[in-house]
């Protein structure tokens, strides 16, 4: 049997059994998602429910995550559309307010520190709940200490109470500010902050009770 032949039947395998559930069948889009990706993706996702993927450029660090949330889909989008409360999982966040409400979203200002080296920004968010789609960009209008932020989550229904949640984000450092910084923001940082956003979604958004 070919390489490819094996790679796709362990695909096919390990969505057997993340989406075998009596609770419901899995979304389509969620099925293509996850058949898109590769095989040892697909089974670190199955096996610790967090995975991060990515690449980098010579200015723009981009990554991806996905998540296995043990809550509803409807209920993870109304808890991570609460941006203001993401200091309850992000610990280098040392404020953030929203200083504008939208119609279809918020500006947000983050104070946040990264080994020492305060950053403040404002981020523009988008809420798509028809779509069950997250999305946010700087600000234009503000004096941003980085250069560009930018990403979405996109949410789907695995069943009727687990969801795959798919997280984008590039983030790219303003001149002047060490290159390290986008670096530690996205492959270092990133992952220890899905697996916190994913406990605090699963818990409901109470993890300190």
């Amino acid at each position: 049997m070919s390489p490819r032949a094996t790679g796709r039947g362990a695909v096919i395998g390990a969505l057997t059994l993340l989406l075998a559930a009596p609770a419901g069948r899995a979304e389509p889009g969620a099925e293509a998602v996850l058949a898109a990706q590769p095989p040892d993706l697909v089974r670190t996702l199955l096996e610790s429910k967090v995975v991060l993927a990515g690449h980098a450029d010579a200015s723009t660090q981009t990554a991806q995550g996905f998540v296995i949330f043990e809550q509803p889909v409807e209920r993870v989008y109304r808890l991570l559309s609460q941006t203001t409360r993401q200091r309850e999982y992000r610990p280098e966040l040392e404020t953030i307010e929203t200083v504008r409400p939208l119609e279809d979203g918020s500006i947000d200002e983050h104070h946040l520190k990264i080994m020492f080296i305060g950053i403040r920004y404002r981020l523009r968010n988008h809420w798509d709940p028809a779509h069950r789609r997250i999305s946010w960009e700087l600000d234009p209008e503000f004096e941003n200490d980085l250069r560009r932020v930018d990403g979405s989550w996109e949410l789907f229904a695995l069943d009727a109470s687990r969801t795959l949640g798919v997280l984008t984000t590039k983030v790219e450092v303003a001149a002047g500010m060490p290159s390290f910084l986008q670096d530690y923001v996205t492959r270092k940082n990133l992952p220890g902050t899905l697996e916190r956003c994913r406990h605090w979604v699963d818990a409901d958004g109470h993890l300190d009770e």
